[in-house]
């Protein structure tokens, strides 16, 4: 095991930020958005077994080596040095589903504080599980988003109902070797670092931004945000069979599920705000490849799209728009936005997070897969992250049909038009999924 590693772009921006050494065009980060966790909610067919659970959750650590390292920041610079001589001390935390009271919503605000808590981005380990235990148990895991992303927290599901299962019954599960985040982010080192490559790239993001921020602002009049506090909503977009439609919709054209949620939030972008264009951070995954397939780490790329809006009659036209931009910016997906950011930032602008709140939106497909033949025992549960950087949209195409969830500092003046975009996104994908013969 080496005790030394190189941090990628990511990790290396976000541990400078939340350390106190700002970038240019940043100020020193809100306490509260020094919280920027990625939770993993499950509901489980029975009662757990808590000490073959923590062996589980070790052994999540032991196989994902990002996973075993720990952040330094030294004179304005970022390294990392093995601290997995620890893994035998993580544990799964425990509490009764009994202790928590009888008041509604009293399990949710639970889960909320175990995922807003910041950790010490200087300490280690940077995640935590436990249990909340009843005849169908919930088991939460959270991890700082230096060390993971979405796609990471299925891995890790699939990764601890194995080990626990196998913890059960006597015997080890074999999985397939997983990728080393640790390897990816050296070799992102040396692709993007310097020379005319990266500066072609960098150039033709700049031309593409035409001037707009690196990082979008929230479109709607929300402000003033309070980031010591987070809004957070679920709700249904669309049920099986509408959804259903709403995937032979985009077939017809071409597009994708993800591609019309952007057109329904310009839809009501434009309604609410009046604009003409929007601009949203979209997540660029970067798994095609086994070994980030299989990976715990912070893979994801974030890129900015602006697009033109459509009042709802023209829906098409938008969805048309979004795709024609969205293709053209898959171009740049794995060119880092934390290793470009300060050399396109328009310091006037730039700062989203500090200053004013981003826009993200991304869609997931949690569709049980074919193969799967129903066999999963853990049922994978809707959580939105910490966020408090900005606005999250986070869509999940289920088996039962779209679901939403949003995280956001919360807001009192802006409370009306959060509600009203959820509700207008909910509506314009309903009468894009109407039946054919409607």
């Amino acid at each position: 095991m080496i005790n030394t590693g190189v941090a990628s772009f990511a990790q290396e921006r976000r541990v400078r930020v939340v350390a106190g050494a700002p970038h240019p065009g940043h100020g020193a980060p809100h306490p509260a958005l020094r919280a920027k966790n990625v939770p993993l909610l499950c509901r489980l067919p029975e009662r757990v077994d808590v000490v073959a659970l923590s062996a589980a959750v070790r052994a999540l650590v032991e196989r994902h080596p990002v996973l075993q390292y720990r952040f330094l920041h030294r004179d304005g610079r970022v390294s990392l040095r093995w601290a997995g001589a620890g893994v035998a001390d993580v544990e799964c935390a425990v509490v009764d589903r009994s202790a928590l009271g009888t008041a509604d919503g009293a399990v949710r605000a639970f889960l909320r504080a175990q995922v807003d808590a910041p950790f010490d981005l200087l300490g280690w380990p940077l995640l935590r599980a436990g249990v909340i235990q009843d005849d169908r148990p919930l088991f939460y895991l959270c991890a700082d988003h230096t060390v993971c992303d979405g796609w990471s927290m299925t891995v890790a599901m699939r990764d601890i109902e194995a080990a626990y299962t196998g913890l059960l019954r006597g015997r080890t599960v074999e999985l397939r070797p997983p990728g080393d985040y640790l390897r990816y982010s050296a070799a992102q080192r040396r692709r993007y670092t310097s020379g005319p490559a990266v500066e072609r790239a960098v150039d033709g993001v700049r031309a593409m931004l035409a001037g707009r921020a690196v990082e979008p602002a929230f479109p709607l009049p929300a402000a003033p945000w309070d980031a010591e506090h987070g809004r957070y909503t679920e709700f249904d977009l669309l049920d099986a069979a509408a959804a259903g439609r709403l995937l032979d919709y985009c077939r017809s054209r071409r597009a994708t599920p993800y591609m019309a949620v952007l057109a329904a939030f310009g839809v009501a972008a434009r309604e609410i705000a009046g604009r003409a264009e929007v601009g949203v951070l979209v997540a660029m995954h970067n798994r095609d490849e086994r070994h980030t397939a299989d990976s715990v780490g912070w893979y994801a790329n974030m890129l900015a799209l602006y697009f033109p809006t459509f009042p709802v009659d023209r829906f098409d036209d938008g969805v048309r728009a979004v795709r024609d931009r969205l293709m053209r910016l898959l171009v740049f997906a794995e060119l880092p936005l934390s290793r470009v950011a300060d050399d396109l930032a328009d310091t006037n602008d730039n700062g989203a997070g500090v200053r004013f709140p981003t826009c993200f939106i991304s869609l997931t497909d949690a569709r049980t897969p074919p193969s799967a033949g129903g066999s999963g025992r853990w049922e994978q549960l809707d959580l939105a992250p910490s966020y408090r950087m900005g606005y999250g949209l986070w869509v999940v195409l289920h088996d039962t049909g779209l679901r939403a969830v949003t995280a956001s500092p919360r807001t009192s003046a802006g409370v009306a038009s959060l509600a009203g975009l959820e509700s207008r996104i909910a509506d314009v994908l309903r009468s894009a999924a109407v039946p054919a013969t409607a």
